[in-house]
């Protein structure tokens, strides 16, 4: 067996709450979560595609080995599994604790390899589970793509052989499901897939510029991969600078914030503002609107007289969400317990949870409002 769980665990200091707990994975999406996802999701690809592994059980094992990268081993020296010994003769000493032969817990001083780089770190994670022990080459050989029909599989495997904690493979599932790494599991990277932006020449043409709320959200849809991505919108007044999918970690279903949209007029159609994480500090691109694929919202007229709640909710210029882009225009406030007309309804679909909308008429307010907003 490669090592013990518990003595990774403590060896690397897991910082972020739930990943340190026995059995437990319950972690929320923060900067830190983001930041490690955005980074590590093309060199973690490419080395699983590579050496024919799941990609999303080598992501969970490097977020939870690291502690979404915060652990001192893989800040100092790019080491996210924890992994002793000297890599081309660099190493790192750390305490660490280990258990004697009577199960009790001592720490002491050990060397751990030192990577030049993430994709190092991987790529060394990578040939141990395809090249096995000194004993048994074929140790992990249920971890490997061909063996495990599916990423469960592959990571329940890696419990009793990569690691002794018996719920170590649940752990990493958790993950993965909450975080949705699955999505990686797709048609591998190209090979080739080179990682230098390219400067395009545009011609100019009318840009109409819609921003609104920053907490929107779509995913990569299934024909991504046919669209490039941008600085600003191709064709605009502003120069564009054309980027691969590879720079960003790209794969269908991955998840995107959007805070604007900006419609071609000579073309008629949308592109939208992104960014790869919620921070709304984070680098922002345009992307082509058949890049992404948003929650089906339908919409039909709707004629009623209603009474708001006295709850206070935001009025939106379109249904929050959709593909317009909602921007806040007021809220419910001064007409709260009183009536409005009803014109238009909406039925917003997104992740299999259905929610209604409805366009107000009220004094000088008109926008949309969600459903819980109006007395029933």
């Amino acid at each position: 067996m490669r090592k013990q769980w518990m003595v990774g665990l403590l060896t690397v200091g897991l910082v972020v709450c739930g990943l340190a707990g026995a059995g437990h994975t319950r972690v929320e999406a923060s900067a830190t979560t983001d930041r490690f996802i955005s980074s590590m999701s093309s060199p973690v690809k490419h080395v699983a595609d590579e050496y024919k592994l799941y990609p999303s059980v080598m992501m969970a094992q490097a977020a939870l080995e690291s502690g979404w990268g915060t652990s001192q081993l893989s800040v100092n020296a790019n080491n996210y599994f924890g992994v002793k010994g000297a890599y081309n003769g660099a190493s790192v000493t750390m305490s660490t604790a280990e258990y004697n032969a009577n199960g009790q817990l001592y720490y002491t001083q050990a060397a751990f390899k030192k990577y030049p780089d993430a994709t190092a770190s991987m790529t060394d994670n990578a040939q141990l589970l395809r090249n096995g022990t000194s004993w048994n080459h074929n140790y992990y050989s249920r971890v490997w793509r061909e063996n495990a029909p599916t990423y469960e599989a592959a990571a329940n495997a890696l419990t009793g052989t990569y690691a002794t904690a018996p719920n170590y493979g649940s752990s990493l599932i958790n993950l993965i499901q909450t975080y949705k790494f699955n999505a990686l599991d797709g048609a591998p990277m190209a090979a080739n897939s080179a990682p230098a932006a390219k400067k395009t020449a545009t011609v100019s043409t009318k840009v109409n510029y819609y921003v609104g709320a920053d907490s929107q959200t779509a995913t990569l849809g299934a024909s991504y991969k046919h669209y490039a991505i941008y600085n600003h919108v191709k064709g605009s007044k502003y120069k564009s600078v054309k980027y691969n999918w590879s720079q960003v970690g790209g794969w269908q279903g991955r998840p995107v914030w959007i805070d604007a949209r900006g419609y071609k007029v000579s073309t008629k159609t949308n592109w939208y503002r992104v960014r790869f994480s919620k921070q709304t500090t984070s680098k922002k691109y345009w992307v082509y609107s058949k890049t992404l694929s948003f929650p089906k919202t339908t919409y039909a007229a709707y004629k009623k007289t209603a009474t708001l709640v006295g709850t206070v909710y935001p009025v939106y210029n379109h249904v929050f969400n959709s593909a317009y882009i909602a921007k806040q225009l007021t809220t419910t406030q001064a007409l709260a317990n009183h009536s409005v007309t009803i014109d238009h309804k909406a039925t917003h679909v997104q992740s299999g949870v259905t929610t209604t909308w409805y366009r107000i008429h009220g004094g000088s307010t008109k926008g949309w409002v969600p459903s819980s907003a109006v007395k029933n």
